[in-house]
């Protein structure tokens, strides 16, 4: 095997590694990740729209879905799903009633806030053991790793759909 085959594999395997970690389930949270996230979003949303003094007392299901990159009807069914558990709620725009926002309920704010200072806590551990400097080169590349990624993306895209369009024929 030449050196690009192993360091191709070596980089699946640490992407894998890294998703494992990102995507596993009830390690750090009292919640499932999806809500936790959906939580997040919220929050960040209601704070944003509070600095910039603009009314909307949350954030609306396109907005949601985008941010999460999940289709409307995946945020409308979370949505509903913690709206049960007491998390969320809807709110009616004033000016326009046509207009629903989602915010957190302080039940809501108070699960959040708890798994963040979870989050918080382990999260400070590990930098403090791997260091702040190694944190930071992580940091950066994964940032660079992302430019680069969203660069090739398109062209990835459109050699996808071009061999779709024109489909190689197999020999008889």
């Amino acid at each position: 095997m030449d050196t690009q085959d192993s360091q191709e594999r070596k980089l699946l395997i640490a992407l894998e590694n890294i998703k494992r970690l990102t995507t596993r389930p009830q390690l750090f949270a009292s919640i499932p990740r999806a809500e936790f996230l959906t939580m997040f979003v919220i929050h960040a949303s209601m704070q944003k729209a509070e600095q910039e003094k603009e009314a909307s007392p949350g954030v609306m299901i396109s907005k949601l879905s985008e941010l999460l990159q999940i289709s409307r009807p995946t945020a409308s069914q979370m949505i509903s799903s913690m709206e049960e558990k007491g998390y969320t709620r809807r709110v009616m725009s004033t000016s326009d009633r046509r207009v629903i926002y989602i915010c957190l309920t302080e039940k809501g704010q108070a699960v959040l806030q708890m798994n963040l200072a979870r989050y918080s806590s382990v999260l400070n551990e590990i930098i403090e053991k791997v260091g702040r400097k190694e944190i930071d080169q992580l940091i950066f590349l994964c940032d660079r790793f992302q430019e680069v990624v969203n660069e090739v993306k398109p062209r990835l895209l459109h050699n996808l759909q071009s061999a779709e369009e024109h489909p190689v024929e197999e020999p008889v």
